[in-house]
């Protein structure tokens, strides 16, 4: 693509016009003399630069998007039973708990109640 010394100019102000629009400059009469060019004629390109500016706010993202962005760019995470549980929403991380304490308490019941009945077993068998 070829652009004509007129249309990288209006480029150049435009990119001029921008940047003082981002550091809060109110003063824009020096740039369209360094230019040359007469205000109305950029004067529309001015408005939607600073709606853009004023629509689109920055935003800081979160640890969690920053690491999974990452992972996708750099490759395959390592995903182990702790990541998988910790990226669940909380419901699900409380709910997974308890099912996880359940379970450990039925497998402690029935072990405990296992050697309940050797110890009768083996006390039966003494008399």
């Amino acid at each position: 693509m070829t652009y004509s010394s007129s249309d990288l100019h209006l480029q150049n102000l435009l990119s001029a016009l921008t940047d003082a629009i981002l550091v809060d400059q109110t003063d824009l009469d020096h740039l369209y003399r360094q230019y040359n060019v007469p205000r109305a004629e950029v004067e529309s390109f001015l408005q939607l630069i600073q709606r853009l500016h004023v629509a689109l706010v920055g935003v800081q993202p979160s640890r969690r998007f920053v690491q999974r962005l990452r992972q996708d760019l750099i490759g395959q995470s390592q995903w182990n039973l702790v990541n998988r549980v910790r990226y669940l929403p909380p419901r699900v991380q409380i709910a997974a708990g308890i099912a996880l304490i359940a379970g450990f308490m039925l497998l402690s019941r029935r072990r405990l109640a296992a050697l309940a009945r050797e110890d009768r077993q083996l006390e039966a068998s003494t008399f």
